[in-house]
């Protein structure tokens, strides 16, 4: 029986979470597309899809090397593969497929990692994808995506469907509310913004653009400030213009769920240079360092992406 896949855009749900209620439905209109996974049937969510269409679901086992290069094969033989791993996996583990298999090619196939950042900070750091950005974005041909609105993945696959080439869609564990009304326009590359403002601005992606959005409005309150929020959704290619728009108001603070080497940051740093635009300007993330066991809350609020960290940033630009 086919998932349900209504979206209550008040209520509260993880990326991987909506991923699932809308894969059965991006199957019937696209004949082409299929399933593939690494042993993470259950965590990805993808039995809806595999109980509906088992023909074009295939799970090739704890071989993730094996499913990027089966992956690249479907995708040469004329299917949309959608590949399901976690983060680390997707990005260490087979960066030789990835890159040389897929990439090479300029293959259209979509993987998935779960677990980005520190949403697995319980399992430790062979389970946190701390690198996955920097490794992902220095592929030639691949679209890096870092969706923080479960109920906008829907139109973040679909707009995979005619994207040429292929994409890396990061995910994190946390549910999370809906940022924006239903009829939101999406669009790979373009960034969204969830709230104006022209006294600073916080460009953020995943997670942290939930973090930003509560701090601006902890800002304002406190000090009248109006920062603007950048949902810096699409990490590569970035929306340059969004980024500049942001400069005028003086001051960004950065901020993703990756090493601050390699991550968001640098690249908007780099847009910043490139440009000649001259800001105030710091990024957050994670350290240039290896963390104990702890969960994603704690870990956000030690390296001061949570809210309370951002706005501890930004009101020092102010």
């Amino acid at each position: 029986m086919a998932q349900d896949t209504t979206l209550n855009m008040s209520a509260w749900a993880s990326l991987r979470d909506m991923v699932g209620k809308c894969l059965v439905s991006l199957g019937e209109r696209y004949p082409d597309m299929v399933i593939v996974s690494a042993d993470v049937d259950t965590s990805s969510r993808v039995g809806g899809f595999k109980d509906r269409f088992p023909e074009r679901a295939y799970n090739v086992g704890i071989a993730e090397q094996n499913l990027m290069s089966f992956s690249a094969g479907l995708a040469m033989e004329g299917f949309i593969p959608f590949t399901f791993t976690f983060a680390p996996f997707a990005s260490m583990r087979c960066c030789e497929q990835v890159r040389t298999d897929i990439c090479y090619s300029n293959l259209p196939v979509r993987i998935l990692g779960n677990g980005a950042g520190y949403s697995n900070g319980i399992s430790g750091c062979t389970h946190c994808a701390l690198e996955d950005v920097a490794i992902m974005t220095s592929f030639g041909n691949m679209t890096v995506i870092e969706p923080g609105d479960p109920f906008q993945i829907v139109k973040v696959l679909e707009a995979t469907m005619d994207w040429d080439g292929p994409v890396y869609i990061r995910m994190g564990r946390e549910a999370t509310a809906s940022l924006y009304p239903e009829n939101q326009k999406y669009e790979i590359g373009k960034a969204l913004i969830p709230r104006e403002g022209g006294d600073g601005a916080f460009i953020a992606a995943g997670i942290v653009v939930h973090h930003a959005k509560e701090a601006a409005e902890m800002i304002r309150n406190e000090t009248g400030a109006e920062i603007r929020v950048v949902d810096m959704h699409t990490i590569k290619p970035l929306d340059r213009n969004a980024v500049l728009s942001a400069a005028k108001t003086g001051r960004i603070v950065c901020a993703q769920d990756h090493n601050i080497i390699g991550g968001l940051g640098y690249t908007v740093g780099t847009a910043l240079a490139e440009a000649g635009v001259q800001c105030k300007y710091k990024i957050l993330g994670c350290p240039d360092e290896f963390v104990p066991l702890a969960t994603p809350e704690y870990l956000y609020h030690m390296n001061e992406y949570d809210v309370e960290g951002l706005v501890k940033h930004m009101k020092a630009m102010l």
